[in-house]
């Protein structure tokens, strides 16, 4: 399979995983490269057909967050600085899919408690707002749904962008987004988001913006 093929079969990977390829792609000589491609965009379909097999959008944005648990469940033997009441990228942007925001929308409205006044502050910001780069020294940009005691409050139901956020660098470097961070890598969860995004009925987008967009619907 040729690069080519590959991108128009596969046009809507995550930007790490073309990464990823590229890196493979400067290692390896052309037919073992093209093989590679070939079990890869086998690899997608698989688990697209896998997770798409569900008819409820909810239920596949959850198949995916329990494929992604059993990849990263796999790196445990690699120490990470994230610990509960570390909450430095909660006030970060977090891009979900819309049937995650579908999920988010069913928790609000059986009564989980949202500052719905900074909800909608956040989700009037634009795609990478630089107001998103100052992090914890800006109070506004604390995710809704962060505790008082700096514990995600809906971990079981989190978004597949935070199941897959871990660093090893000590986690003072994220108080300030100045320091090095160095992230946990699994190219798999990266294969199996791409193979979620092929389902082109699902929308993605920042979560305050999908989130309030589904609670106005």
């Amino acid at each position: 399979m040729s690069p080519d093929q590959f991108f128009k079969t596969h046009s809507r990977i995550t930007r790490s995983l073309k990464k990823f390829i590229s890196d493979y792609e400067a290692q390896l000589d052309s037919d073992t490269f093209s093989a590679f491609l070939q079990n890869l965009s086998e690899e997608i379909s698989k688990n697209a057909d896998l997770i798409n097999s569900h008819t409820i959008p909810e239920d596949r944005a959850r198949t995916l967050h329990q494929l992604v648990e059993i990849e990263t469940e796999q790196g445990n033997n690699i120490p990470v600085s994230c610990r509960m009441g570390c909450s430095a990228c909660c006030h970060m942007e977090v891009e979900v899919t819309s049937y995650e925001a579908e999920i988010l929308k069913n928790l609000v409205e059986s009564g989980h408690p949202v500052d719905r006044a900074r909800l909608q502050k956040q989700s009037q910001r634009s795609l990478q707002d630089p107001t998103w780069k100052q992090g914890p020294r800006n109070a506004d940009s604390k995710c809704v749904f962060l505790g008082s005691e700096g514990a995600c409050s809906i971990y079981e139901h989190r978004p597949v962008m935070c199941r897959r956020h871990s660093v090893t660098s000590p986690a003072k470097n994220c108080e300030t987004l100045d320091a090095p961070i160095t992230l946990r890598y699994f190219p798999r969860v990266d294969l199996l988001i791409s193979a979620a995004n092929e389902d082109t009925n699902m929308q993605i987008g920042p979560m305050a913006k999908m989130l309030e967009m589904a609670l106005s619907r």
